[in-house]
């Protein structure tokens, strides 16, 4: 049996939403607790959907906030939440699997025994939940849909700098990275067909955190 602890992580995590949640499986627990220590799955289970400091989480926890603050950094360079600085106040979120932890477990193009280990377990899960519930539908829009009523010719196109200016211009931050989806692939022993792999970018606080904890470069 699970210990405590990580059923309470299941609970919170299926409040987060998004795919890949909602049902509790072996797979499940299996993943959770290779990702997450039980002191790392306590803190987990406190923390909001806003972001928040170590001190708010350590004052929720009745903990000393330095003990919180350590956890909460390992967690951070683990990508099992996310940090960034503002006004001189280090925050840190709790993420859902997806868009979120998932993601982050790949995004350095690592390729040590433990990331494969991820990488499988993560798979395993989640073909175990889409055998319990189906193929996993989106409880919320992660992508922007423009009608342009006309048909769409397929295919890959470059766009230019005045194409994407306006993502560029209203962020300070820009950082670029390993593909999580292809390095997860990969991790697996799937074939990526040779495809790049550091074609990622990610904009704002995100890409700060990016940058700063899971291997992006900036751009400038």
């Amino acid at each position: 049996m699970a210990q405590r602890v990580y059923q309470d992580l299941y609970e919170v995590m299926k409040s987060r939403r998004g795919p890949y949640t909602g049902v509790e499986l072996p797979e499940f627990y299996a993943m959770v607790e290779e990702l997450f220590t039980p002191q790392e799955a306590e803190v987990n289970n406190v923390m909001p959907k806003k972001p928040v400091t170590a001190a708010e989480i350590a004052g929720e926890m009745h903990r000393d906030e330095n003990e919180i603050k350590a956890i909460l950094e390992t967690m951070a360079d683990k990508g099992l939440c996310s940090t960034f600085l503002k006004d001189n106040d280090r925050l840190y979120k709790g993420e859902p699997f997806m868009p979120g932890i998932f993601e982050y477990q790949f995004m350095s193009g690592k390729t040590s025994d433990r990331d494969r280990k991820v990488a499988g377990l993560i798979k395993a899960y989640k073909k175990a939940f889409n055998a319990a519930r189906g193929e996993v539908k989106m409880t919320f829009p992660v992508t922007r849909v423009i009608s342009v009523d006309r048909t769409i010719e397929a295919g890959n196109t470059v766009h230019t700098y005045d194409q994407v200016s306006t993502y560029i211009d209203k962020n300070e931050t820009i950082g670029v990275g390993t593909c999580y989806c292809r390095q997860a692939s990969k991790l697996v022993g799937e074939d990526t067909h040779d495809m790049p792999m550091e074609v990622c970018m990610w904009f704002g606080s995100m890409a700060e955190y990016a940058i700063e904890r899971l291997g992006a470069r900036k751009m400038t």
